[in-house]
């Protein structure tokens, strides 16, 4: 495996053939909690950076690779958030919920973005583009001015 590429706003990004993989650490938080589209300026690098690479398009598009890295951030969101529940949610039902986000959570510490011959969930994201704008909209309400994420 590569070492990681840290060329865009210190974002650990590796470039392999058909697939992308990101950090979801602290860099790609604090970027991605600036208010503008920055999972949308973010695919636009990884795309341009990988067809220089390879020398080929990386088969996914824009959209579809800046709402796989927004699904990805909110999951870590969600959980940071999910204590807000707690007064209102009785701990039995709210434990599946926490557990099944913290098994999501261990598998989006590297954000694995393939093309859809070697990524089974490509179809998700790609499903998801025609909405692209509701989405990006939700992310950025999510964000103050300042930067700071709202605790919903």
């Amino acid at each position: 495996m590569e070492m990681w590429n840290k060329d865009f706003s210190n974002i650990s990004i590796q470039y392999e053939d058909s697939v992308v993989r990101i950090k979801a650490d602290d860099m790609l938080m604090n970027f991605l909690e600036l208010p503008s589209h920055g999972s949308y300026f973010l695919s636009q690098h990884i795309l341009n950076t990988y067809e220089t690479i390879f020398e080929k398009p990386l088969k996914i598009s824009n959209h579809s690779l800046a709402i796989e890295i927004i699904a990805h951030v909110f999951v870590d969101t969600i959980l940071e958030n999910i204590s807000d529940f707690s007064d209102s949610i009785s701990h039995d039902k709210l434990k599946p919920v926490i557990d099944t986000l913290e098994h999501l959570r261990e598998h989006t510490k590297i954000i694995d973005c393939g093309e859809s011959s070697v990524d089974n969930n490509r179809f998700i994201w790609d499903s998801l583009v025609p909405f692209h704008t509701i989405i990006y909209g939700m992310a950025e309400m999510a964000t103050t001015k300042d930067g700071n994420r709202i605790k919903s």
